[in-house]
């Protein structure tokens, strides 16, 4: 398995990348303390959701559910929001928060095939998760099926240029490692919209404003070795020398930035309509 090749399989997802909600945590982790953004992430999600009260939502690929979590005191005693993700491993997290919370179920589901009826929510959420898909026409495809007629999608990504300067870094650090880190070049900012037309009659982009500041070294080496592309070309045993690298580049400058390209799509079934 190549998880720099067209698509990711869904076994290298299920039992290597996602298989605990370690290499997601490190990412977000080193989002939540260095971020140059005056708004969080999981504001700048909530923003854009719907008013959820005696609505249904399903969320696609949540991981370990940092969103909702940060964000359930803020949903209606009415909602119903449907989690899932590929890996029981990532939902262990939110299985054990969320616990008891009526609004919440949680599901262990490939979002290529979901054991939904037709038309039976209101919204769907794909947050930085739809350029795992093997196949993400046929999800779209799904989540077109599992939308009521006036329903509506959340779909965020990453832009194509998404933090290079860390990839300049590591590139600098090993030459052989030469490359792109992102694993959403198959739907990112640029490309997203086009395949997101082929299903909903209007697509809207919102970009989220920040960038990082990182000013100390472990958490950067942590984020780094939770990408599929450092895991291959950069051994274990390169560690703590990266850590001197970024740990000399942070001494210099005060600091190491890297910019970001993130933000969402909204997507609605009607061609005239907007966020319902």
């Amino acid at each position: 398995m190549n998880p720099e090749a067209d698509g990711f399989d869904r076994e290298y997802l299920r039992q290597v990348q996602y298989r605990t909600a370690d290499n997601l945590n490190a990412r977000i982790q080193i989002h939540k303390r260095f971020s140059t953004s005056s708004q969080n992430w999981e504001d700048f999600i909530f923003g854009y959701l719907p008013d959820l009260s005696g609505k249904r939502l399903l969320a696609l690929g949540c991981g370990n559910a940092t969103q909702w979590r940060a964000n359930r005191k803020r949903f209606a005693a009415d909602a119903r929001i449907v989690l899932t993700d590929l890996s029981e491993g990532m939902l262990a997290e939110a299985h054990a928060e969320l616990e008891g919370d009526q609004r919440f179920s949680l599901i262990c589901m490939d979002a290529s095939k979901l054991d939904f009826e037709d038309e039976s929510f209101d919204f769907v959420t794909a947050n930085h998760m739809l350029y795992h898909v093997p196949n993400i026409p046929q999800a779209l495809a799904e989540v077109a099926r599992v939308l009521k007629p006036d329903g509506g999608m959340m779909a965020a990504t990453n832009g194509e240029n998404y933090m290079t300067d860390l990839d300049e870094l590591l590139t600098e650090f090993i030459p052989a490692y030469g490359g792109l880190h992102t694993m959403s070049l198959r739907f990112n900012l640029e490309n997203g919209k086009e395949q997101l037309c082929q299903w909903f009659g209007q697509v809207e982009r919102h970009d989220y404003v920040g960038d990082l500041w990182v000013t100390e070294a472990q958490p950067l080496v942590d984020y780094a070795y939770s990408t599929p592309r450092v895991q291959q070309l950069i051994p274990p045993d390169q560690r703590e020398a990266l850590r001197m690298f970024f740990q000399a580049r942070i001494d210099r400058d005060g600091g190491i930035r890297i910019r970001k390209e993130t933000g969402l799509f909204l997507a609605s079934k009607k061609a005239n309509g907007n966020r319902q």
